[in-house]
């Protein structure tokens, strides 16, 4: 993985020669052999997180070796959506490195919007084993072996529950006379089933606390809050041949089993967006909740939180009847897309590849608050070191994305029935609907806009 910068130079001009990439905004035999991008800048479009905070640290010594200045603009996650297509539709070229969702991927690919990087990943000897599979799976569109972006954040959910409360010998006992059974207690190779999930939601929800608790805000908290019970209870959004099957039997179970679990959250979760739970808790106010795996190492850190050394991890629920051998969670994250429009997309490269591909760099990062896509990050003994708390953490986090962690639906009108099925189940959640009426009405809205978007593309 770890090349010289000068290395990557060259090959960037070789296949700007040869045709792989036209060389833009300037002529190559004007070009420097050390820095032929002197002066020419990039703009990032990135989210607002920690992640691409600590980006920032290492621009200056990257436009001291390139020339290259990187400028990076963070918003929050449907902002940027919102930004990038107004500038994709102008076709201003404004970004020549955007954050790409699995959530509009599709929707980016279709309409040629982003590059294809394949050629350059190639020309580069980049090696896919040495990247966690999630990280490449988080760019893939549909099966093709096309790679649409760089791999920048893998992560999923994993379940964060109040060991403490677990394990505590009065809850013990009240939970098996309340429940006829001993208080489960998950572990990697036992995972809570979804009634016992339910049960403990139930069970710990009492004065001042609530069994369970995770954002349901907007789109993408909405979609990420109903979209992984349908997986687990047995169903998709749609089959093989495009048809919607949302309010399907076992579409239906996962949203009336979803509503029964809002019983046992906070009245304020349909507005909480990203790390709104965690204060919650922190301060005794959720016994269980769920959080990306940023979250679930600092869960333990007792410089960070109140309740350092009371967490437990565990893989989500999974659904007996279902016919799978896990419960499912989202793919999270995604990777860094070079734009069609862009200027400078070999200039563009190079800042990923040498960010993002350079082992050291990339551990500095993650130590940081950056994220994790290359195997070697977390088997580095710097990582266990300083995020010693979180020993238990390690084996649960990889578990979940070799086995559990599934990508979202990639059409280019996933947008779209996300938007749908997360105003479902914000409906449901609220009582406006019931959870039939709710599904047989997305399921109607869905499959109209799959069928002209199959007419659209000639399917």
């Amino acid at each position: 993985m770890k090349k010289t910068l000068s290395r990557i130079l060259m090959l960037v001009l070789i296949m700007s020669m040869v045709g792989v990439f036209p060389l833009i905004g300037c002529k190559a035999e004007a070009a420097s052999a050390e820095k032929p991008f002197e002066g020419v800048e990039i703009y990032v479009g990135c989210l607002a997180r920690t992640l691409s905070d600590e980006l920032k640290p290492f621009l200056a010594d990257f436009e001291a070796e390139t020339g290259i200045k990187v400028i990076i603009e963070q918003h929050a996650y449907d902002a940027l959506r919102d930004k990038m297509m107004l500038e994709f539709v102008a076709g201003s070229g404004y970004f020549d490195i955007v954050y790409l969702s699995p959530g509009y991927l599709g929707e980016l690919v279709e309409n040629d919007y982003i590059m294809d990087i394949s050629g350059y990943m190639e020309t580069l000897d980049f090696q896919r084993e040495d990247f966690l599979p999630a990280a490449i799976e988080i760019s893939r569109y549909g099966v093709g072996e096309e790679i649409w972006g760089f791999p920048y954040l893998s992560d999923t959910t994993i379940l964060l529950y109040r060991k403490d409360l677990f394990e505590d010998p009065d809850n013990k006992a009240e939970f098996k006379k309340e429940f006829g059974y001993e208080l489960p207690i998950p572990t990697l190779d036992n995972p809570l089933t979804t009634d016992q999930f339910l049960d403990l939601a139930k069970f710990f929800t009492r004065g001042d606390m609530y069994g369970f608790g995770y954002p349901q805000t907007g789109v993408a908290y909405g979609n990420l809050s109903i979209l992984p019970w349908i997986w687990t209870f047995g169903e998709e959004y749609f089959d093989e041949d495009y048809q919607v099957t949302v309010n399907s039997p076992r579409g239906l179970a996962a949203m009336e089993y979803a509503r029964e679990l809002q019983n046992y959250q906070p009245p304020g979760v349909l507005g909480w967006g990203y790390g709104e739970h965690m204060p919650y808790f922190y301060e005794d106010r959720l016994a269980m909740t769920a959080g990306w795996f940023h979250l679930g190492v600092e869960v333990n850190n007792p410089e960070i939180s109140a309740i350092a050394g009371k967490v437990g991890y565990a893989t989500v629920p999974w659904h007996p009847e279902s016919g799978l051998e896990t419960g499912k969670a989202i793919l999270g994250g995604g990777s860094l897309a070079i734009t069609k429009a862009s200027k400078n997309p070999e200039a563009a490269f190079i800042y990923l590849n040498w960010m993002f591909g350079n082992e050291e760099r990339a551990l500095e990062w993650y130590l940081n608050g950056g994220s994790a896509t290359l195997r070697a990050i977390y088997e580095a003994p710097e990582v266990h070191e300083k995020f010693s708390e979180a020993e238990e953490f390690f084996p649960i986090a990889n578990y979940s994305l070799e086995n559990i962690a599934k990508q979202r639906p990639t059409l280019g009108v996933s947008h779209s029935l996300f938007e749908i099925m997360s105003g479902a189940w914000h409906n449901v959640a609220m009582d406006r609907e019931t959870p039939e009426e709710a599904l047989n009405r997305a399921s109607t809205e869905m499959q109209a806009i799959i069928d002209e978007w199959k007419k659209t593309l000639g399917i």
